[in-house]
């Protein structure tokens, strides 16, 4: 069988636009968005996700429920707020395992629409 030797070109081509790099601060939270009425993607920070999450003393905690909730204020509030952004304090019970006490937790959110794509995450993560 005879062998083929492939020609190689050396000529400069135009280089390709420089893509963005996903954000990894960001976690993508569309499919439970969807349900409280979000179209486009939507993006949580991690710290939010940290915030939502059980802590180690807490008994029945329940982290989808509390994201699908803090995703119904986000978009509640974005539709009263009328604009690209809003910031509300988001609050949910946590109860320790132990003493059977509850704390109410409070987060002050933001949520913002940029391009395309919907953002929420405590203000400092802004």
């Amino acid at each position: 069988m005879p062998t083929m030797q492939l020609p190689l070109d050396f000529t400069p081509k135009p280089c390709a636009p420089p893509t963005l790099i996903h954000d990894s601060t960001w976690l993508d939270v569309s499919d439970v968005a969807r349900g409280v009425g979000f179209a486009p993607t939507v993006e949580i920070s991690f710290a939010l996700h940290d915030a939502l999450d059980p802590v180690s003393t807490e008994e029945d905690g329940n982290y989808e429920q509390r994201l699908f909730d803090a995703l119904w204020q986000a978009r509640f509030e974005l539709s009263l707020a009328r604009c690209q952004s809003a910031n509300f304090t988001f609050t949910f019970p946590r109860k320790h395992w132990r003493t059977g006490e509850i704390a109410e937790i409070a987060l002050r959110l933001r949520c913002e629409v940029k391009s395309k794509t919907v953002y929420l995450g405590l203000m400092e993560d802004f």
